[in-house]
């Protein structure tokens, strides 16, 4: 392919396979052009993944000025720029806002993709009503550390008591798919969990930027995904999670298990008003979000916010429940500025749906027992091996094949009753998750 204008470019290929802007470009008739590390490429096409019609392998896909090299030496002329990957979604907004294409100046002229931290107080300044759990940014400790550094707390924010409480959860401030994550139950598991993050890469092998510490807040957690327009939040639909624990090395992390939908017009009022409040709050003017939230007697507690389409098969849940295809709407917005539409009119009620990611061949077995006509299973290909990888780019695949490749495949149930879904997809995922 010699030369592309009005390209579609993706910065980072999606981890779960769906490839869904992708899918918005070929029915545009857009040449559609790949940007991704050498490494993660050949990984990928192991993968059989749908290829792009470009795929530009460059070192450091963070790196706007990398990004842009290799797109003019390929005659790439991008119409529209986006993430694929939560781990590129700054580097896409960068590089879209000096090369003035969308979707640059809809989603904020000077709107800057923010990290946990940075949207706690945007948050916090925009709405201070809103709860959030306890919380301290520290930079990452050396990995070497007698253990003295690697618990200093550093400073506190405003209005912060003097300790934390336990148990605390430890996480990066620019990681994903709870990527370096651990629940710690006093100040030496906190050293341990600081230590090991700062040993710990993210994805593409580069080093987190910070960390936070924060309280462990009981309840359940939810997630909404929904579309920024003229400012406006939308909500497409809302999940309700299951989290399971999982182990890490002697700590403890998590892993999102399952996803029970809803329609977004069904959400909590307090749930769509968090959502508005972080759209506000972060200058987001347009393009797909989402938001995760813990809620108990309390209420509704932020926990964080993506500028994206989820992960983990979820684009492909909001279209079964919402009857709407979230990247086509967020697609849409940024290259043809068309307003989010509707639903359409099917005349029947969708039906509930929820979703499993299988991490255990159990799992899988346990699905297959259920009535076929409710129950959707698909099965990941095979983890590709370390052959033709060097050792170096083995470390920057090293999260990839951690979090990623753990995925045996994925379960979706349907059904008329949520309260069967549920128990179906708990079934499902075992005696851990209460099934």
């Amino acid at each position: 392919m010699a030369g592309a204008h009005d390209a579609f470019v993706q910065i980072g290929a999606t981890r779960d396979g769906l490839d869904p802007y992708l899918r918005c470009a070929r029915r545009r008739g857009m040449p559609a052009v790949l940007v991704e590390t050498p490494a993660y490429l050949r990984w990928r096409r192991r993968l059989n993944r749908l290829p792009f019609d470009l795929e530009l392998a460059v070192a450091d896909p963070d790196d706007t000025g990398q990004v842009g090299s290799a797109l003019r030496a390929a005659q790439v002329v991008p119409a529209l720029v986006l993430a694929g990957f939560d781990r590129y979604v700054p580097t896409a907004f960068r590089f879209a806002r000096a090369a003035h294409i969308a979707p640059w100046p809809y989603t904020g002229r000077h709107f800057t993709p923010l990290d946990k931290a940075r949207q706690r107080a945007a948050l916090r300044r925009h709405a201070p009503e809103a709860l959030q759990p306890g919380y301290v940014q520290v930079a990452p400790a050396s990995a070497g550390s007698d253990g003295k550094e690697a618990d200093d707390l550093g400073t506190y924010g405003p209005d912060l008591p003097a300790a934390l409480s336990f148990p605390q959860v430890v996480k990066p401030v620019d990681g994903a798919g709870g990527l370096g994550v651990a629940l710690v139950r006093n100040s030496a598991e906190r050293a341990l969990a600081l230590r090991d993050a700062a040993a710990a890469v993210n994805y593409g092998g580069a080093a987190f930027s910070g960390l936070l510490v924060e309280e462990h807040v009981p309840g359940t957690e939810y997630s909404v995904q929904g579309i920024a327009w003229n400012g406006r939040a939308r909500l497409l639909t809302f999940c309700e999670k299951v989290v399971l624990p999982e182990r890490n090395g002697t700590l403890q992390g998590f892993r999102e298990t399952c996803h029970l939908a809803a329609p977004g017009p069904a959400a909590p009022p307090g749930l769509t008003a968090l959502a508005q409040d972080c759209v506000s709050a972060t200058g987001y003017a347009e393009g797909p979000f989402h938001v995760d939230v813990i809620k108990n007697d309390r209420g509704l507690f932020f926990i964080e916010m993506g500028f994206r389409l989820s992960g983990f098969g979820l684009e492909a849940l909001v279209t079964r429940v919402s009857g709407l295809n979230w990247a086509e709407q967020a697609f849409a917005a940024h290259l043809e500025r068309k307003a989010p539409g509707g639903p359409p009119d099917t005349g029947r009620r969708r039906p509930a749906a929820g979703q499993l990611l299988v991490t255990d061949p159990r799992q899988l077995a346990r699905a297959e027992t259920l009535p076929a006509q409710q129950v959707q299973i698909q099965v990941s290909p095979p983890v590709p091996g370390p052959d033709g990888f060097t050792g170096r780019e083995l470390a920057g695949l090293a999260s990839d094949r951690r979090r990623h490749a753990a995925v045996l495949g994925r379960v979706t149930v349907e059904h008329d009753d949520p309260a069967w879904v549920r128990d179906r997809l708990l079934y499902c995922a075992g005696e851990e998750a209460g099934g």
